[in-house]
């Protein structure tokens, strides 16, 4: 007789859906992490929020960012804005 398929429920972090991004107008990738860049404020807080949602899914499955921090924005030189996501 087959074994029977495992009943017990997956932890929340392997059921939840990733959140997507808006387009980025560029972007930079890095062992760790990567950043979208955006010319509209708006966008890059969209992204900010999916990227705190993402990298909280992502550290309970025990991922490190290492010094780097998703979510955060940075306002680059030409005015863009820089969020690092995981």
């Amino acid at each position: 007789m087959p074994k029977r398929a495992s009943t017990k429920r997956l932890p929340l972090a392997l059921r939840l859906e990733r959140r997507g991004y808006p387009e980025p107008d560029d972007m930079r990738t890095g062992c760790k992490v990567s950043w979208l860049i955006y010319s509209k404020l708006a966008d890059a807080e969209a992204a900010s929020d999916a990227a705190l949602f993402n990298s909280q899914i992502a550290a309970s499955q025990g991922y490190d960012f290492g010094y780097c921090a998703p979510g955060s924005i940075e306002t680059l030189k030409d005015g863009r804005y820089e969020v690092c996501i995981p």
